[in-house]
């Protein structure tokens, strides 16, 4: 393979020459370097002073040294107004000090000020100077520690000597100074300028425009946080809408995000600066889904899509529905691509491949924080389109270039042998306040705990801390305020921001999450701890972060944050807009300090996790039709960028090649390996003879939902005859809602909602997130009050997750309904569909509660109409408008707007007519053939008054046949639009017994409460049904049927009658039972 194209800023700092002295880096290889960028000096001023101004604006326009370059483009000194490449004068180089400008350490917190005032004395050197610690592990820029001559210090003996990585390493070092042009906005086309708030594009943008605006290769740029990307995406984003070689007006790019948070950052921003210019923005998450709309949305009409992998990963399953609207993608934006790390990165993999296989001539943008390996990207994701087997360019930028200079400590604390992780937290509580003495200099704080209990645990400890030196005169980190007036539902806060200590969490309300982010941004709180979910949602500026552990409790076990995570919570260290440093502080088990060191080093090489979850990933493009055979997939994981990896770093995989083994064998191997998987669960057939891979019905189930591989073999598990519960607990313990953790401090609240009368299935105890997830769906199905203080736990608030656990739960009922509808299990059917409308609804369709979906009608009005018997829809409708209006206490003409809204429900009519009945020959059962009829009932107001009609266009409507014993008969799903016509069908059902009945019901996929059920009996004497055999079992057959019974988990069938049974192993059996 040709090697990438390089464009490779110095990881190493580069201290800068003074103005006068500007002059071209022999390092550099650009068309465009002539003016030498240089470092700016503090410039001690008010914390707060710029905080009105922009993060885009601060993160987007040139530094202080960058501006000092374009001065001196326009003013150069005369003595060297153009040194394009020329070196300065050797006197001067001989007279420049480097190493007499590094300040000394002094432990003591008194001097870090007058540390301080040694660097300010130096203002007309470089910015890029920094505090060397004699202990812990420092990572600033240039300096790092190694794992040497190891010192007790103040935090116990498992401290490393920091040593200076220039002297050591290379004594001849001298550092170069950094140049290139910086690019004026005027560049742009005039329409174009206005996106951009400032003059002059900073070094990291200036030296990517040309390669972003002019051409339409792909490209990886990786960089340091905070240093402007996001500029680099909107100039590719006017590549796209300005390129005189597209020939389609419509296109469309697509920005992915690694959270949802930032999704709504992007759009909102991108909403402001292009919707002005005709180029609209939709974001499609999650959350963002409209009733009405389809799946995608308003996406259909914009140009920008911003969205997560996740999401596109689940439309992009489903290409050939959509195949039009993603043809129109010509631009595709990763932002994080360092994601690939995580678990959740495989998703991202597997959609920027996709887009690569199936995408028309799409381009590619990523970008990433510091890492070693940017190239294995680059080549992965190709130079462009029509030249796949060339790597895309690279620009690759140090930290010199961060906006804002960010000095890492890595503190390793020891933790005792067969200590816990909670004791271990109390652990780290005793260290924090000395390592704030250290390093606060009176600026804001910030503290990551790993629980939200944590956060309040670590506050008290501060508190009683300062308190104690307080009373001892000794060196406070903080100055506590000196009034509050301020009241907080929390009991715990009001002591704790008296010293100027702040907490936030998801747990606390709103007002006062609202209270606390007020007073910390006044300046009045100056120690805020937070939980991680702080680093990607409220922007709040702090001078020294410090991530207090590095592991947290989930569903009964320890996990370490992600390295996202990490990345983000070190990221809120110093903000450019805020700040003209930062300090971010990791305190970590000894054994783990040389990971996070790596890690803030961005030494730590990017890995795949595609290979966690290859069957499922697999299974989708199998679905696709993107692989169609053994062959396809091999090839498939040969373009991926799992395959790049495995081979430069195979122990990390553990993939277990041996020397005798090629690649290609090895790869050949891991694909067979997951196709027997998958043909094994069912999901897909595979054909020995020539290697044919194609999808089951139940595998495009699985793809088509997004159902984790775990969840769809526990649907296909599912009994034929499972009840409403069996479902229920299905989906509670379901992969999609693993991560949703019980808390030690949730179990009373939810011990008080087991008991509620309005709680359908009992629990016995709670132990899990299963019997979390259990209780929380019923206590939304059941219209329990989550949001009233009887509800409310400091660890949580349970309306909050609640939405998180509605997000999954009716793409999991629905596939259980669809895995039942295919193998034709009556019971299951009834149960799932019942179960996918109350999910839909949030509300159990044959209790009072089913009343909410109705737009004017709340928790209060629901009491009272059901205290007077109005409990369903039907009984709604039947009731007059005064009646309405008498009951609630409301005017007129409130009860009619109310009937108008309970009218635009579908209100469906269903007939049943006997056609043929033909009785049995006494083998044969009863052969029944029925008319059915249905339709919608229109209300002449809906049609002429209503103002908005939400439902009706857009939903589904189901018609199922089943015996009264649950035997299924037949299944229609037809669009409720159709239904304003009368239609009608044929069904032919079988009858063997005398009890039996058929029952047909017809109801709505998303609506409860408006099903209808019509049931249907011949009239025939007993002796015309089948004479039934009353012989018992013998012992043979007793062994057989609960043999085949306990072998459901094998996915071959056949239909016999009404029954499922396996097709293997039945002669082993019956020869072995004898």
């Amino acid at each position: 393979m040709q090697q990438p194209h390089r464009f490779r800023w110095p990881l190493i700092h580069q201290k800068s020459l003074p103005l006068q002295y500007a002059f071209n880096s022999p390092q550099i290889d650009s068309p465009y370097a002539d003016v030498v960028l240089h470092h700016r000096h503090h410039q001690h001023r008010d914390y707060y002073d710029d905080f009105a101004r922009s993060e885009d604006e601060y993160d987007s326009s040139p530094s202080l040294p960058e501006r000092r370059a374009r001065t001196l483009a326009s003013h150069p000194p005369a003595s060297h107004a153009s040194h394009s490449g020329a070196a300065p004068p050797q006197a001067y180089l001989e007279d420049y000090d480097y190493e007499s400008i590094t300040p000394e350490y002094t432990r003591s917190p008194l001097n870090y000020t007058s540390m301080e005032t040694q660097r300010q004395a130096h203002c007309d050197v470089p910015q890029r100077i920094h505090t060397i610690l004699d202990h812990p592990h420092h990572y600033s820029e240039e300096n790092y520690s190694i794992n040497q001559n190891r010192t007790t210090g103040n935090f116990g003996p498992n401290h490393d000597t920091v040593r200076n990585r220039r002297s050591d390493a290379n004594p001849q070092w001298k550092p170069q100074p950094v140049s290139v042009r910086l690019r004026p906005v005027s560049e742009l086309p005039d329409m174009f300028r206005s996106v951009f708030k400032f003059d002059v594009f900073n070094a990291i943008q200036s030296s990517c425009f040309d390669a972003v605006l002019h051409s339409n290769e792909n490209m990886v740029v990786s960089a340091p946080t905070g240093s402007g990307k996001t500029v680099l995406f909107e100039l590719s984003i006017i590549r796209m809408v300005t390129d005189p070689s597209s020939t389609n007006k419509a296109t469309k790019c697509v920005y992915v995000a690694p959270t949802k948070a930032l999704c709504t950052e992007k759009y909102k921003e991108w909403t402001t600066k292009f919707g002005s210019l005709g180029i609209f923005s939709c974001e499609l998450t999650g959350d963002t889904a409209a009733f009405g709309k389809g799946v995608w949305g308003d996406a259909k009409n914009a140009r920008i899509i911003v969205t997560t992998a996740e999401k596109w990963d689940s439309l992009t399953r489903n290409w050939d529905d959509h195949s039009r609207i993603l043809s129109q993608i010509k631009l595709f934006l990763v932002d994080e691509v360092h994601i690939l790390n995580e678990s959740r990165g495989s998703t991202l993999e597997v959609v920027v491949s996709r887009m690569k296989a199936r995408g028309s001539d799409v381009r590619f943008l990523l970008v990433s924080a510091t890492v070693p390996n940017i190239e294995d990207v680059a080549s992965w994701i190709g130079k462009n389109h029509a030249s796949s087997d060339h790597s895309g360019q690279i620009f690759q930028f140090g930290d010199e270039y961060r906006p804002c200079r960010l000095n890492r400590f890595v503190y390793g604390v020891v933790k005792p042998r067969g200590q816990n992780d909670f004791a271990y937290a109390h652990t780290l509580d005793a260290r924090l306040f000395a390592v704030l003495q250290q390093h606060a200099v009176g600026k804001p704080i910030l503290v990551f705990c790993p629980t939200r209990k944590g956060t309040i645990t670590t506050a008290k400890q501060l508190a009683k801390e300062y308190e104690e030196t307080m009373k001892a005169n000794q060196l406070l980190p903080w100055n506590m305020p000196l009034q509050i007036d301020q009241t907080f539902h929390d009991k715990d806060l009001a002591p704790l921001a008296a010293l100027g200590i702040g907490v936030h969490h998801a747990g606390l309300t709103i007002g006062d999450r609202k209270s606390i982010e007020d007073l910390y941004l006044r300046k009045v709180l100056r120690v805020l701890l937070a939980t991680s979910t702080l680093a990607v949602g409220v922007n709040l500026p702090a001078h020294l972060v410090v991530i207090k552990g590095v592991k947290l409790y989930q569903n009964g076990e320890s996990k370490e944050y992600s390295d996202l995570d990490i990345m983000q919570m070190m990221g809120r260290a110093g903000r450019p807009q805020f700040d003209t440093e930062g300090v971010a502080i990791i305190l970590c088990e000894t054994e783990l300090e040389t990971k996070y060191r790596d890690l803030v080093q961005g030494t730590t090489p990017l890995e795949s996790s595609l290979h966690t979850n290859l069957t499922e990933h697999l299974n989708s493009e199998i679905g696709l039709g993107t692989i169609t055979d053994v062959k396809t997939a091999q090839e498939w994981l040969l373009r991926s960028f799992l395959y790049r990896r495995m081979q430069k770093n195979p122990q990390h995989y553990n993939i277990g090649k041996d020397d005798r083994q090629s690649w290609q064998d090895k790869v050949d191997s891991i694909v067979m390996d997951s196709i027997e998987q998958l043909r094994e669960t069912g999901l897909v057939i595979y054909s020995p003879r020539d290697g044919e891979l194609s999808s089951t019905e139940f595998g495009d189930i699985m793809s088509k939902l997004y159902i984790r591989h775990g969840t769809m073999k526990a649907i296909l598990d599912l009994s034929p005859t499972a009840s409403l519960r069996e479902i229920l607990e299905t989906i509670s313990a379901s992969e999609e809602l693993s991560d949703l953790k019980l808390r030690s401090g949730e179990k009373q609240v939810y011990e008080k909602i087991k008991r509620h009368n309005d709680v359908r299935f009992a629990v016995k105890k709670v132990q899990g997130t299963s019997d979390k997830v259990f209780l929380l769906i019923q206590a939304v199905l059941g219209g329990l009050p989550l949001n009233s203080a009887e509800y409310r736990s400091g660890e949580s608030q349970l309306c909050l997750e609640a939405l998180s656990v509605f997000r999954h739960v009716s793409r999991i009922a629905t596939a259980v309904a669809e895995v039942a509808i295919i193998k034709k299990n009556g019971a299951q059917v009834k149960h799932g569909l019942e179960l996918m409308r109350c999910l839909h609804a949030r509300a159990w369709e044959d209790r009072p509660i089913v009343l909410k979906q109705l737009e004017y009608i709340g928790e209060k009005s629901i009491k009272i109409l059901a205290e007077n018997h109005i409990s369903s829809i039907p009984k709604l409708l039947s009731t007059s408008p005064s009646r309405l209006e008498e009951l609630l206490n409301r005017r007129s003409p409130f009860g009619s707007e109310v009937l108008l809204a309970a009218n635009e429900l579908p209100n469906y009519f269903l007939t049943l007519t006997e056609v043929k009945v033909s009785p049995s020959d006494g083998k044969s059962p009863v052969e029944v053939e029925l008319s059915v009829e249905c339709g919608l009932r229109l209300d002449k107001r809906v049609s002429t008054g209503s103002k908005k009609q939400k439902r009706g266009g857009f939903d589904m409507t189901t018609l199922l046949t089943i015996t009264s014993d649950l035997v299924f008969i037949d299944f229609r799903r037809i669009s409720t639009k159709v239904l304003r016509e009368r239609k009608s069908f044929i069904i032919n059902a079988q009858l063997t017994r005398p009890s039996q009945t058929i029952n047909v019901s017809i109801s709505s996929e998303r609506i409860a409460g408006v099903s209808v059920t019509e049931s249907f009996k011949p009239s025939l004497p007993t002796n015309k049904y089948p004479t039934l055999n009353t012989r018992p079992l013998t012992s043979l057959v007793s062994k057989m049927q609960i043999a085949l019974h306990g072998l459901t988990s094998r996915r071959k069938w056949i239909w016999k009658g009404l029954k499922m049974l396996p097709i293997f192993g039945i002669w082993d059996l019956m020869t072995t039972t004898n």
